[in-house]
């Protein structure tokens, strides 16, 4: 729930949900949040963890998850896009 309204996640958006939320205050690499969602035997595209990210911003609110430029992405305040 978001706001008092019901928010739908795909499997994958919850998988990247939980993983921001067990390493709060860490930035994740692109690299290791591929690696923690996607098998060896999976085909991934380039931009698969953008897209996750975007679906994320977009139901979330865009400071949900702030990008940390050249580094990764960090869970960040949903109101302000500050560090939670």
């Amino acid at each position: 729930m978001l706001n008092g309204e019901s928010v739908t996640l795909t499997p994958r958006e919850v998988a990247v949900l939980e993983l921001f939320l067990n390493n709060k205050g860490r930035v994740l690499a692109r690299t290791l949040i591929q690696e923690k969602l996607y098998s060896w035997d999976e085909d991934v595209s380039s931009n698969a963890v953008e897209v996750h990210i975007h679906h994320l911003r977009s139901k979330l609110g865009k400071g949900f998850i702030r990008t940390v430029h050249g580094v990764g992405y960090t869970l960040g305040d949903a109101q302000t896009g500050e560090p939670a």
